[in-house]
């Protein structure tokens, strides 16, 4: 894709009419119009006149009709290419064609903001479908490596609704989800804090932690965790 500069001379891809880029900033190029008009466009709705090709040449060129010997020959010359004349002086336009431009102006600015909050729902919505996917990217900490605090008040609005057996289920789906998205994405270590209590989490999470054969586990460092959390390493 062309990358634009201030000055370039360009076409608008999907409408008529064209201008002089103005301002680029990462998402929009600027472009004035006739009518002085700043226009925040996608660089991709724009064709540099520098990077037409082909037949598109031939829209930005003006044909000189040369007689030689007799023999009538077209000649292809470019705007560009051709010695700066007098500028012209534009005449006043009324009130009424300065209103008719200025509702062209809004109109096509409502258009434009209406495709670019349509890309922005796209981004929002893929966003968050990628964090639903994978619900392990709320806990990283580093790269490959993850914390993760199985406490029930950490995973649940209203703990005191549930009973002991549902915030146990509860801590349980969420050990498993968050073990196999680490798998999923070739973590390097996932720590998970458990807590003390009764030791019935802490007992079952290694009952699993035991049942694979491509993980190492062992208590997390006391001085950081205490006794209540279980590192996990992924062979």
């Amino acid at each position: 894709m062309a990358k634009f500069q201030i000055g370039d001379k360009v076409k608008f891809l999907n409408q008529v009419g064209g201008g002089v880029v103005t301002k680029v900033t990462d998402d929009f190029v600027f472009v004035q119009d006739d009518t002085g008009f700043d226009m925040p466009l996608p660089p991709s709705e724009l064709i540099r006149m520098a990077d037409m090709t082909g037949a598109a040449k031939v829209f930005n060129s003006k044909i000189d009709v040369q007689v030689n010997d007799g023999v009538t020959e077209f000649v292809h010359k470019r705007y560009e290419d051709q010695p700066d004349e007098a500028p012209v002086v534009k005449k006043p336009i009324s009130l009424e064609e300065e209103n008719r431009q200025l509702k062209s102006q809004v109109a096509n600015l409502k258009d434009q903001i209406s495709k670019l909050k349509k890309q922005l729902e796209q981004v929002q919505r893929a966003n968050s479908q990628k964090l639903n996917d994978n619900i392990l990217l709320q806990h990283l900490t580093a790269p490959g490596e993850a914390e993760v605090d199985l406490h029930i008040e950490r995973l649940h609005e209203r703990p005191a609704t549930l009973s002991a057996h549902e915030a146990f289920e509860l801590q349980m789906r969420y050990f498993r989800t968050c073990l196999n998205h680490a798998e999923m994405n070739h973590m390097k270590r996932i720590v998970f804090i458990h807590g003390v209590g009764k030791g019935v989490l802490k007992d079952e999470i290694v009952k699993e932690l035991e049942m694979y054969d491509n993980i190492h586990f062992f208590d997390a460092p006391m001085s950081k965790y205490g006794a209540g959390a279980t590192e996990v390493y992924f062979k």
